[in-house]
């Protein structure tokens, strides 16, 4: 059996390279030019995944591909988003089918959810997030992404969709919170101590991800794949134990937060430029939901194998052995 793997360099794309290895898959990598040595596997393809002829190489004699490939960045151009996001994943999934492939799982995310109010429970059956593109160009671009697998699955391409959480483990810190701010040894958490963290440890999604593969029945369908919902308040906690930090959380009252939107918002049209941060995107940002997991659970047999406690504790036992900044400097802001 041989593997094509997109974004194998990536932190997603290496540990699931080492994973298909382990389990005697034979793995072609494909990585941007100069990053042949970022990752060990049986091939190597380099390319971009704007380039279909690149596309068009990596795909021929593979059984298996998994698209990990994205950009992930939070700003930037729409079109850069659009190349790499969209057209490449069409460009992909055409081409692999063309070339036989006999499953293609496309990696996608959280973000193309609609959360429509505080404490909604979303499934693979809720509405994608009409309101995406106010939150960006990675979210609108993912969402796009999501809808092309989706609808190639429908025309009887065997497409599988795969939708993490909030992705961490040894080589990425998990964030503090959906958006969080360090003020000396305050970290200020944009968010009430109730909101539900979606979180997925790495080697609980490449597991997903190689079941995803290998299910009987999985052509056509998408899975949400979330370790566990823990709130803000216990997972603070949970957080500042495991990477041994000194340092107090203040949550933001989320009305300020709303006003200082609604403020920015308001100030950037006047000087006709984009706001650092919209309405939309605090909102999506406050709103608490549950992401029910159940079909991966009963069509794929996926259960998270590692606790968050243990997830918590290895990803910064890692960051402290290789160096990595302080737990305590580093802060996450996800759109």
């Amino acid at each position: 059996m041989k593997a094509l793997v997109t974004g194998a360099s990536g932190f997603l794309g290496k540990r699931l390279v080492a994973h298909l290895r382990a389990n005697s898959v034979q793995v072609r990598a494909f990585v941007r030019s100069g990053r042949r040595g970022a990752v060990d596997a049986d091939e190597i393809c380099e390319g971009d995944l704007r380039d279909s002829q690149a596309l068009a190489r990596a795909v021929a004699g593979v059984d298996q591909v998994f698209h990990v490939g994205a950009r992930v960045s939070t700003s930037g151009p729409w079109e850069e988003f659009e190349a790499v996001n969209v057209r490449a994943t069409e460009q992909l999934i055409r081409l692999a089918a063309e070339a036989g492939a006999r499953r293609i799982v496309h990696v996608s995310s959280l973000s193309v959810y609609a959360v429509p109010h505080d404490g909604a429970v979303v499934t693979e059956e809720s509405a994608y997030d009409d309101g995406a593109a106010a939150r960006g160009g990675y979210a609108r671009s993912k969402l796009a992404a999501d809808q092309i697998a989706m609808q190639a699955a429908r025309a009887g391409v065997p497409v599988v969709v795969v939708r993490p959480g909030l992705l961490y483990g040894p080589g990425r810190l998990p964030p503090l919170a959906r958006r969080a701010a360090a003020v000396g040894p305050v970290r200020l958490i944009f968010a009430s101590r109730h909101y539900q963290m979606p979180l997925a440890y790495v080697d609980n999604v490449v597991d997903a991800l190689s079941l995803a593969m290998d299910a009987e029945g999985a052509c056509g369908r998408a899975y949400t794949v979330v370790d566990t919902h823990v709130d803000q308040a216990a997972y603070v906690r949970l957080y500042r134990r495991a990477s041994g930090a000194r340092w107090i959380s203040v949550y933001v009252p989320v009305g300020a937060l709303r006003l200082g939107a609604t403020v920015g918002e308001r100030a950037a049209r006047l000087l006709g430029a984009g706001p650092p941060v919209t309405r939309h995107q605090v909102e999506r940002t406050l709103r608490s939901a549950t992401f029910v997991t159940t079909r991966a659970e009963r069509e794929l047999g996926w259960r998270p194998r590692v606790s968050l406690e243990e997830a918590l504790a290895r990803t910064f036992a890692a960051a402290r052995g290789v160096g990595c900044p302080p737990a305590a400097a580093v802060v996450h802001s996800l759109a």
